[in-house]
């Protein structure tokens, strides 16, 4: 069967939410519902959704009707016992709570009326909303509805978060029975986004995953920390590869040790503070654990701002050298001898001074 598209008009009331909307995982594992406990979970959804800060959307929809030049994408609900169909919704979760919230704060279950002041056009699109209905086998229809979000949200106007993103992106993993880097070409040209990018988002992804499976620290593993899984993966080589050791087979971190270490630093403490609370103390922490002295204390559980090194050492002897070089390529000749000298001299003792804090 190939897949097809039909304009139908629906009310509001026909309109189920998606439980597996991607804005409302928090990290959980994707859940198979049947159609029944889509209907039965959508007071449960909304209430989720209007948290999700539709306030913009309620507020254009209120001002300037519920406009259909960017319509809801929906699929039909199989073998309900309802006489009238239900919907549900692929593309526009948030525009329809949006516009389920206004009707619920407007409507006057006593009366059976709404409010005096509720525009009468949405009192009456609420009835009649126009909508794509994509018809086709649930493979068909899952992998048209993956391409839809990816365009739409990845690289497309509506972008969602990072962890939102890389979500999509390992389920669309699962669809493809090709090699890895062939998948992250194939996966990167529907979402308009770099191969390397789409690899690294998956490796977060499945990074965070990780943790969420380690029975120590799953009840933790939030998808606000998402960002910091991005940067472990992104960081240098030494850190990603031969510290946290990041195999790229297993597609996951294998030195345990280090890994929980790290955990412990973006997790709060018992004052619930956070050693490692943004992207940059993570960079700042895969460029000096490669410091040896550095490492011992990391690993030793020393707190990231109690390192006892001497950082600037480095830069330092970075601007000795410089200066040697400068040194060296300039033309001396035209100086006098006792300058000359003095060059030469300042220069050879540098030179030493720097052989000896390198060993």
């Amino acid at each position: 069967m190939t897949i097809k598209f039909k304009e139908i008009n629906v009310g509001l009331g026909q309109l189920m939410l998606d439980p597996n909307n991607y804005r409302l995982d928090e990290g959980q594992a994707t859940k198979t519902y049947t159609n029944q406990e889509v209907i039965n979970a959508q007071d449960e959804i909304e209430t989720k959704l209007v948290k999700e800060n539709i306030s913009d959307l309620k507020s254009s929809i209120l001002n300037n009707g519920f406009l259909e030049v960017d319509k809801i994408v929906v699929k039909v609900l199989q073998n309900l016992d309802d006489e009238i169909p239900k919907y549900l919704v692929i593309e526009g979760n948030r525009r329809t709570s949006a516009f389920k919230s206004l009707i619920s704060e407007n409507y006057e279950s006593g009366t059976q009326q709404f409010k005096t002041d509720f525009p009468k056009e949405l009192q009456n699109k609420y009835k009649s909303i126009n909508v794509i209905l994509v018809q086709g086998t649930e493979e068909e229809i899952n992998n048209y509805s993956q391409r839809l979000m990816g365009i739409r949200h990845v690289s497309g106007p509506k972008k969602w978060g990072g962890y939102q993103s890389a979500k999509l992106i390992n389920d669309m993993w699962a669809t493809f029975n090709i090699g890895k880097h062939l998948k992250y070409e194939k996966i990167g040209s529907f979402l308009g986004i770099r191969p390397k990018e789409v690899k690294l988002r998956h490796e977060a992804y499945l990074a965070l995953l990780q943790m969420k499976k380690n029975p120590n620290y799953s009840s933790q593993a939030s998808s606000s920390l998402y960002t910091l899984f991005h940067e472990m993966v992104s960081s240098n080589k030494y850190f990603k590869y031969t510290w946290l050791g990041w195999s790229d087979e297993k597609l996951e971190f294998t030195a345990n040790k280090p890994l929980e270490r790290v955990y412990k630093g973006i997790l709060p403490d018992d004052e619930k503070k956070k050693e490692i609370n943004n992207p940059a103390k993570l960079r700042h922490l895969a460029k000096i654990v490669a410091i040896k002295e550095v490492r011992e204390q990391i690993e030793s559980g020393t707190c990231l701002n109690d390192v006892d090194y001497d950082f600037d050492a480095s830069k330092r002897v970075s601007k000795i050298k410089s200066f040697i070089t400068f040194v060296v390529k300039q033309e001396l000749e035209d100086l006098p001898e006792s300058e000359l000298n003095l060059y030469r001299t300042l220069s050879l003792k540098l030179s030493e001074l720097i052989s000896g804090e390198d060993k």
